[in-house]
């Protein structure tokens, strides 16, 4: 995704932040394996529900309490599993911070209790799609290249060109990583473009002799799809969008902590809200 097209889609998506919207969890990682994100929804109808008192006093014992706070650390649960990242903490830790600086005064005889929060043993990398997505265009590429140059001439020449072991590799990437890694998915070596074909060009196969070019011919095909499958896949635009969500959802007006009016946020998620 360009940078146009992703200001277009954060343009959109601020209309509907400051409505109260909450990503869906269709927005998040198939293996998060969430139905709704339950943190934010109830961190996001705890600020409505504190915004709407008319008094400073209401909205700060409205907000200075041990639910606002707890919902703090579900949101935050909520983004890790969602994201499988944990690019997003500090703007939680933020808002944690504020709330104890505007709070705590009021909680010198009651405990306080931290929710946990999911650790993570391994995170999401978002620059996969779009590396894998370029070895499946390069693939699609120089396969190309050896069809133009041998076919419809030589099938048995194609077939070499197209198996070297830098295209396989190619292939490899986009159709075996690119599930794996990208889309986190499940995948197998068999479904990789040329492996039933490819070993028989490769130092100790079969024969020459021996291979049936027809069959062979027709195990081949594009990359393109797959290169498609993982472009859509790409999921900067739901960091974004969760970005988008995360910024917009600011502390409650009180006389501590400060915050930053609506309009003047930046919808970055390595920007810290204000």
């Amino acid at each position: 995704m360009n940078l146009y097209t992703l200001l277009i889609a954060l343009g959109a998506l601020f209309c509907l932040v400051y409505a109260g919207f909450v990503p869906p969890a269709e927005w998040c990682l198939p293996t998060a394996h969430l139905k709704e994100l339950s943190g934010c929804i109830a961190m996001t109808d705890k600020e409505d529900e504190c915004g709407a008192k008319e008094s400073e006093k209401e909205k700060l014992d409205c907000y200075c309490t041990q639910e606002m706070l707890s919902s703090y650390f579900a949101c935050k649960d909520d983004i890790r599993r969602c994201l499988e990242s944990n690019m997003f903490d500090n703007q939680f830790d933020t808002r944690v911070r504020r709330w104890h600086e505007a709070c705590d005064s009021r909680f010198t005889t009651t405990a306080l209790s931290t929710p946990p929060v999911t650790s993570l043993t391994a995170t999401y990398d978002f620059g996969a799609c779009e590396r894998l997505k370029g070895s499946c265009i390069s693939a699609d590429y120089e396969t190309n290249k050896c069809s133009e140059t041998f076919l419809p001439t030589s099938s048995l020449s194609y077939l070499s060109c197209a198996c070297q072991p830098p295209v396989y590799s190619l292939f490899s990437e986009c159709q075996y990583n690119g599930n794996v890694s990208c889309m986190r998915t499940t995948a197998a070596e068999s479904n990789i473009l040329g492996y039933s074909v490819c070993s028989y060009f490769w130092t100790g196969s079969e024969t020459l002799s021996s291979i049936d070019l027809t069959s062979m011919m027709s195990g081949f095909g594009s990359a393109t799809p797959q290169a498609t499958g993982l472009t859509e896949y790409i999921p900067a635009t739901h960091v974004a969008s969760v970005a988008s969500f995360i910024s917009s959802t600011v502390p409650m007006i009180v006389a501590k902590p400060k915050w930053t009016p609506p309009g003047q946020l930046v919808a970055d998620e390595n920007v810290e809200l204000r």
